[in-house]
């Protein structure tokens, strides 16, 4: 969901509608240290449906490179 679509109320069944169709299976079949996204809403919107939030990318090479 981009901007703050995502986050309004009258949205929300669309919201996690199209999240089924996309980030739900991924979400599901990965283990969660390889989930990466650059977006603030897209990390909102996984912590908020799949109750564990998902690094942006420059966390994950962070970590990597100490």
């Amino acid at each position: 969901m981009a901007g703050t679509y995502g986050h309004e109320l009258t949205n929300h069944q669309n919201s996690l509608g199209i999240y089924e169709l996309s980030w739900h299976q991924a979400m599901q079949r990965l283990p969660r240290n390889r989930c990466l996204a650059t977006g603030y809403s897209c990390r909102s919107q996984v912590k908020r449906i799949e109750g564990t939030g998902v690094r942006h990318p420059l966390q994950a090479l962070l970590e990597i490179i100490g």
